[in-house]
């Protein structure tokens, strides 16, 4: 199995969490690459059974949570990647609000369905990501 992770990250916390969400599916058996939203290979993306795509939370703290401009560029210009299990992810410092509804909404129809939404405050895996990545993975 491949996975893609794509991710974008204004001070690195989010790419550390992209990278320790691409460590677990390696520790699990899966062949990774991980890429930021301006360094992404198509061909990587197309080929990827897994494709799992994060965004740092931004907004106003405590509402109006979304993806930041780039990463909402890079979703109109991605292809549609149907057929594929798909995952969202982001790390934020308050809360997420409706931001995985939003990143949902900016891939307009280029996937099937999202079947994962992992959140982070910080870089590190929880025990409960840790679950949702073995889940995703079965």
């Amino acid at each position: 199995m491949k996975a893609c992770i794509i991710y974008n990250s204004k001070q690195g916390t989010t790419k550390a969490y992209a990278e320790a969400i691409g460590n677990l599916l390696k520790e699990k058996g899966t062949d990774c690459e991980i890429f930021s939203i301006e360094d992404y290979k198509e061909d990587s993306l197309k080929k990827a059974d897994l494709v799992l795509l994060g965004a740092w939370t931004h907004g106003l703290m405590i509402f109006a949570q979304h993806p930041e401009r780039a990463w909402k560029k890079f979703a109109e210009s991605m292809p549609a990647i149907h057929g594929k299990k798909v995952g969202l992810f982001t790390t934020y410092k308050l809360a997420t609000g409706s931001l995985f509804r939003k990143m949902e909404s900016c891939l307009g129809g280029k996937i099937d369905d999202v079947q994962l939404v992992m959140k982070s405050r910080s870089k590190a895996l929880t025990p409960e990501n840790i679950k949702q990545v073995e889940e995703f993975l079965a």
